[in-house]
């Protein structure tokens, strides 16, 4: 399962780095936002026991040791949508505590 997930995030990004050069002469911005472990309710499903398990698991991996807010996730978003990032396209950002730099 993890590697359809995975296959399914790099299609996303692939894609987003098409529309960002299809869409540049529009004046179209496209960026893509890949957020790691944060605390929302996205693992309600599990037991509190798997999920407690689960998520001890994915934070001994976290460089920062922590899971990230949906505060921390949408600042990045907010930054992308605003005219700071007025010249960011095709671009990857990574909000995961340095995750997938391990």
């Amino acid at each position: 399962m993890t590697s359809l997930y995975a296959a399914a995030k790099a299609a996303l990004v692939s894609a987003a780095r098409g529309w960002a050069a299809e869409l540049a002469p529009r004046k179209i911005r496209v960026n893509v936002l890949v957020p790691g472990a944060t605390e929302t309710n996205f693992r309600d499903f599990m037991s509190q026991e798997q999920r407690s398990g689960f998520e001890s698991a994915l934070l001994e991996q976290v460089p920062l040791g922590r899971a990230g807010s949906a505060e921390e996730v949408a600042a990045v978003g907010v930054f992308l949508l605003s005219d700071d990032a007025s010249y960011v396209t095709g671009a990857q950002f990574v909000v995961d505590g340095g995750l997938l730099r391990r």
